[in-house]
């Protein structure tokens, strides 16, 4: 039997508790977790739950859950993260990507965003939860028709993706200098989103001329380009 504690609209604990299965009192909230990792590629992690669990069995989702009587968020989403993957997510470099507040089901919710390398034979699924789990570039998970519409699935996806997005790119494209693939040395200074596409997109300035700066679609800066004598190389290329 799990046990939670209870918040008021202010998110301060009132001192009540439920049971899980129970309805949530009006005006209460209990306390959920959710976690995503993202890798030194860039790529994100989710897990397929057991196709024995009574809500979407058999769906790729991301790691989560409530938190317990005495838990406050972290330690709550440590726990998860333990019980259905088999490691310590590192809390030290993470931070709530956005907090969502189910009004009519009594929920507050703290998505959580890691920055970690794991392997996943080095992972330990928790049979009746996880069946699998897999690391995938953000771009290529429209590749896959059934993890992309599971994961449409989740109520906060369309808010969070674009941001995810980002992330990812600011892994693959470090600030730094680069060499085009012509020659010109530019400096890039950081990633933003598009205000109207919600594109990823490299802010960069020219290491030549009058210094230009640019912007260009992140999904370009990594483009590889066929040369002239058919060699492939990358659109730009670091340097340092």
């Amino acid at each position: 039997m799990e046990i939670w504690d209870l918040y008021d609209e202010n998110r301060r604990l009132t001192g009540e508790t439920m049971v899980r299965g129970d309805p949530v009192p009006k005006g209460r909230y209990h306390l959920v977790l959710d976690a995503l990792f993202l890798n030194g590629k860039g790529e994100l992690l989710f897990q397929r739950r057991a196709d024995e669990k009574e809500l979407y069995p058999g769906m790729w989702a991301e790691t989560g859950g409530s938190a317990l009587q005495g838990e406050d968020s972290r330690t709550a989403v440590a726990r998860e993260v333990a019980e259905e993957l088999g490691f310590l997510p590192d809390l030290e470099h993470s931070r709530v990507m956005l907090t969502q507040w189910g009004k009519e089901k009594g929920f507050v919710r703290d998505v959580y965003l890691f920055w970690q390398d794991v392997l996943l034979s080095a992972m330990r699924f928790q049979p009746e939860e996880v069946q699998d789990a897999r690391w995938v570039l953000p771009e290529d998970i429209y590749k896959d028709e059934k993890m992309a519409g599971d994961l449409a699935h989740i109520s906060y996806w369309d808010q969070l993706w674009p941001y995810l997005c980002l992330e990812s790119m600011r892994v693959r494209i470090p600030a730094g200098t680069y060499r085009h693939y012509k020659g010109n040395l530019y400096q890039v200074e950081g990633l933003s989103l598009h205000s109207e596409t919600l594109e990823p997109m490299v802010n960069y300035r020219a290491l030549y001329g009058m210094g230009e700066r640019w912007v260009r679609p992140a999904r370009m800066w990594r483009e590889e380009i066929t040369l002239p004598d058919g060699r492939q190389v990358r659109r730009f290329q670091i340097e340092k």
